[in-house]
């Protein structure tokens, strides 16, 4: 019995120490196929850290205004006799845009004008008696004072006939209308709104008032909706007092037409200076990871024979422009950092690069 317990023992034993003998040549084995390996590496593309000028700005939004904006009204109620204005047509200062029937002041009018007449010839042959001492002085004064009286009628009839005529003030572009020859109009009607035309274009926005205020003079960017170019417009205006409101300040700036012509009303987006420029590090978004401790980027040390090394450094963001992204911290200019293919890089991992960098650093730029 004790032979078999013996046997059994040693059978045992053999089979752990084989087990721990094979168990450590596979060990070995995958450890000297490990240093046959080549090092695990990546290709990514890579730029260098650049430092540019850079201003915080804050996106509000401005309302074209036009230049110049007028509703036009008739003081006197009539029948339209002449339309001279099309809805969307463009109309020159002084031009004639409605009539209103004024046929009982010209006729009104002749008979002034002839008792005018009538008035001025008697007052010259009361002149030439006077001199003979024929009349009296009285005489004379009245009239003097008929021809004044006859001409205050002419004037008054000739102004009623004017007012009856709606002249353009300025150049400008007609609001669309539904007036037809032969309407009656009530006094004091809104007849037409005319849209000036001018080489500027002026937009409205606002400032809370927790940011600096701007000066007359200052440069702001102006970018329509559903655009992504931007334009330069300057500051005109300041509002003496805020927004009840809001506590907002109004400022007003104006663009040449030439370069953005916008409709009155219009919408547009105003990216305005917050804050003195200042010189920063700019890097591609493209070249930053992030993980819930933070934000990094791989900077490439050079190993030699074309290849890098991986060093991963946090940094501190400041504001996105378009697709770039300010560092405050943690990244020098001129620093070789990975932009597309960084999120596969490990820290010490062997990089090469996809691109020259030469290329690749004036893309960027």
């Amino acid at each position: 019995m004790k032979i078999r317990q013996w046997i059994l023992i040693i059978l045992i034993l053999v089979a752990v120490v084989s087990s721990l003998y094979f168990y450590k040549s596979s060990l070995q084995a995958q450890a000297s196929q490990g240093v046959n390996m080549p090092e695990p590496s990546a290709t990514v593309n890579a730029t260098e850290a650049v430092r540019v000028d850079y201003q915080e700005m804050l996106k509000v939004s401005g309302e074209v205004q036009a230049f110049k904006s007028l509703s036009l009204n008739n003081e006197f109620a009539g029948q339209i006799t002449l339309l001279n204005a099309q809805s969307g047509r463009l109309v020159k200062k002084d031009q004639v845009l409605i009539e209103i029937d004024h046929r009982d002041e010209d006729s009104k009018l002749i008979a002034a004008q002839a008792q005018l007449t009538l008035a001025k010839k008697t007052y010259s042959r009361y002149l030439v008696l006077k001199k003979n001492n024929e009349i009296s002085a009285e005489l004379v004064d009245q009239a003097e004072a008929e021809v004044a009286l006859a001409k205050s009628d002419v004037a008054l009839l000739e102004t009623m006939i004017a007012k009856k005529k709606l002249s353009a003030p300025f150049d400008a572009k007609v609001a669309i209308h539904n007036l037809e020859i032969g309407q009656y109009l009530d006094k004091n009607s809104q007849v037409l709104t005319l849209i000036g035309i001018n080489e500027f274009t002026w937009i409205d926005f606002y400032l809370p008032q927790v940011y600096q205020e701007l000066g007359v003079g200052s440069v702001v960017n102006v970018q329509p909706m559903n655009q992504l170019k931007s334009y330069q417009a300057m500051i005109i205006a300041i509002d003496p007092q805020l927004k009840r409101t809001s506590r907002s300040l109004k400022y007003r700036a104006q663009i040449k037409s030439s370069l953005l012509a916008l409709k009155p009303n219009t919408l547009v987006s105003v990216y305005s200076p917050i804050a003195a420029e200042a010189s920063l590090i700019s890097v591609p978004d493209i070249a930053i990871t992030r993980d819930p401790l933070g934000s990094y980027v791989f900077i490439l040390e050079a190993e030699g024979e074309g290849a890098y090394r991986a060093k991963k450094v946090k940094v501190t963001l400041g504001d996105r422009n378009d697709d770039r992204v300010m560092v405050l911290s943690g990244l020098n200019e001129g620093q070789l950092i990975a932009t597309k293919g960084a999120f596969k890089l490990f820290p010490q991992m062997k990089v090469y690069l996809a691109e020259s960098l030469s290329a690749s650093t004036a893309d960027k730029k």
